[in-house]
């Protein structure tokens, strides 16, 4: 395979590309924060029994995840059949219409299958990104575009914690969507990936994931990667939802906000993000940073079980740091991009991403169980999965190889 001379459009078009695909991220991670930030308040309209709100907030989190799931793989098919655009085109409105649709919800029933169906609409948005930009960059930059997806894209968490402050939870639904038909239309402005183009003409199978599943050494690499994303979930989809629950096992007499600790947990991933993508273009390696980060989450977490029922302020603090530190997330998966050839790269980003976040159903269904077999100790139930997390993930990087160097113009059989 013969990587494709940049043409003037595409060389005019990959800031721009960064800059949407950024944007995507940022409505990617409103979405997903948006329920967390609004489980109380929506359920209390809703007419749900405190008695039933963290039953139902586990089961509509699942769901949203479970879409997310099923996304990740149906948009990667069509973003290695039919084009990255596409699936960045198609994800975006389907998202923007469930999202829109989940403010007019009566009953826990339809709340469901909205998050459920607006998480398979943004399933595709950043893998395809990723994938997108990482293939229009040039191999020195890689790194440092990822950093300006993940810094400007994280802000849409912050966003969503600062807008469930100030509306209610039906407006900061319609809000969530106006932002998505917004981005549907900066979309126009950009061009398919040259790497693409060259591998639509190439008589190669696209979009195929039997050809991973058939290969132990492309699985074992799948599976590694879902590994080493697993403790940002945990303290993503787990920690942040449940705050009530921790911060009472903890002890403490004032509970914390959980709009304030989405807001500042995501303003520390903010800078995580492409602070990471700096440092592995400052060390010439994904795997350093990523490592480095994963033993600075290792140390915030420690921190925040010890410390963080001392006071409102630690609890914060200790969430600004855990945010940082888990910033690893977008090299994670421009690691996952590199590893695979061109008509399995965005198959492989967009299921692995997905399947990552889909994590939260297992670790919510253990998380809460567990708690329910130490007597209500959700804090001691963190501990647990949290530390297992952290040692799978670091075994699962020792397996991964460096992609710095590497050139992505080749095909996976």
């Amino acid at each position: 395979m013969t990587s494709p001379s940049p043409g003037p459009a595409v060389a005019r078009s990959t800031l721009v590309g960064v800059v949407v695909s950024a944007l995507g991220f940022f409505v990617d991670l409103y979405d997903i924060i948006i329920f967390s930030a609004e489980r109380i308040d929506s359920f209390r309209d809703l007419g749900v029994p405190e008695s039933a709100w963290t039953t139902a907030g586990g089961s509509i989190l699942s769901m949203q995840m479970f879409g997310m799931l099923v996304g990740g793989f149906l948009w990667g098919m069509v973003g290695d059949k039919y084009g990255r655009l596409k699936v960045l085109f198609g994800s975006i409105l389907m998202y923007s219409l469930f999202t829109g649709l989940n403010a007019f919800v009566t009953d826990l029933a339809e709340y469901r299958w909205c998050r459920f169906l607006a998480g398979v609409g943004l399933a595709g948005e950043l893998g395809a990104g990723i994938t997108l930009v990482s293939e229009q960059m040039d191999k020195r930059y890689r790194g440092l575009a990822v950093a300006m997806v993940g810094g400007l894209g994280m802000f849409g968490a912050v966003t969503a914690g600062l807008v469930s402050n100030a509306f209610s939870w039906k407006t900061s639904y319609l809000i969530g969507a106006s932002l998505g038909f917004v981005l549907l239309a900066l979309r126009f402005s950009m061009v398919e990936s040259g790497l693409f183009h060259v591998m639509r003409d190439d008589k190669v199978r696209r979009g195929d994931f039997l050809i991973v599943l058939r290969d132990r050494r492309l699985l074992w690499k799948f599976f590694c990667i879902l590994l080493v994303g697993m403790p940002g979930w945990f303290a993503t989809g787990v920690l942040i939802t449940f705050t009530r629950e921790i911060s009472t096992s903890m002890g403490m007499p004032e509970l914390p906000v959980a709009a304030t600790v989405i807001s500042l947990n995501f303003l520390g991933f903010a800078f995580g993000d492409p602070f990471c993508g700096l440092l592995s273009q400052y060390l010439k390696s994904r795997k350093k940073s990523i490592y480095a980060f994963l033993a600075c989450y290792g140390v915030f977490l420690t921190l925040f079980y010890l410390f963080g029922g001392s006071s409102l302020k630690a609890y914060y603090g200790l969430y600004v740091g855990m945010g940082f530190s888990v910033g690893f997330t977008i090299m994670l998966f421009t690691l996952a991009a590199e590893q695979f050839g061109t008509n399995l790269r965005t198959l492989v980003t967009t299921s692995s991403l997905n399947l990552t976040r889909a994590w939260v159903i297992p670790l919510t269904f253990v998380f809460t169980r567990l708690a329910t077999a130490l007597d209500g100790n959700f804090l001691l139930s963190a501990q647990i999965i949290s530390a297992s997390a952290l040692l799978l993930a670091f075994f699962a990087m020792t397996q991964l190889e460096e992609t710095y160097h590497k050139d992505l113009d080749f095909y996976d059989s």
